[in-house]
């Protein structure tokens, strides 16, 4: 078993894309990360839902200690106006995780150990030709997980 074999089409964005479209995207797909493409279609970022939510809240919520009771009736509107008329790019979360790829004959131990070190639920997976690479697509953490621990 090789990347090419586990890797399925993953759908992705651009960093100029429209910040709202990028997580409806997560939404609509329920993808465990967003895939980001640079310029030239090369993976530039993962951000996994978990740091889109974060990226949502206030920087007080993020930063400082949580206070036990928040009322807070303008959460959601807040969070899409901090959205809207912003990239991708302007949007990401600070400390922007940079995607692990491999090549498509990596095996299945190679693609396991990088999403562990990056601590992200998707490996992308390119193929080099010259200057050129192509994204084939992904390997999830849980395409991954089925081919170790067999499938149902």
């Amino acid at each position: 078993m090789r990347a090419c074999d586990l890797a399925g089409p993953y759908p992705t964005v651009s960093t100029d894309d429209d910040a709202r479209d990028a997580a409806f995207l997560l939404v609509q797909e329920r993808l465990p990360a967003l895939l980001v493409l640079d310029r030239d279609d090369y993976p530039y970022a993962v951000v996994p839902s978990a740091r889109v939510i974060g990226a949502l809240l206030p920087w007080y919520m993020r930063e400082g200690p949580i206070p036990t009771i928040v009322v807070d009736d303008h959460f959601d509107e807040e969070a899409r106006e901090g959205m809207a008329g912003r990239s991708v790019t302007e949007w990401l979360p600070r400390g922007r995780i940079t995607p692990p790829v491999v090549g498509p004959d990596a095996p299945p131990l190679q693609i396991a150990a990088l999403m562990a070190r990056k601590d992200t639920p998707i490996v992308a997976v390119v193929e080099r030709n010259g200057d050129k690479a192509t994204l084939i697509g992904a390997v999830t953490a849980t395409a991954l997980l089925e081919h170790i621990i067999g499938g149902s």
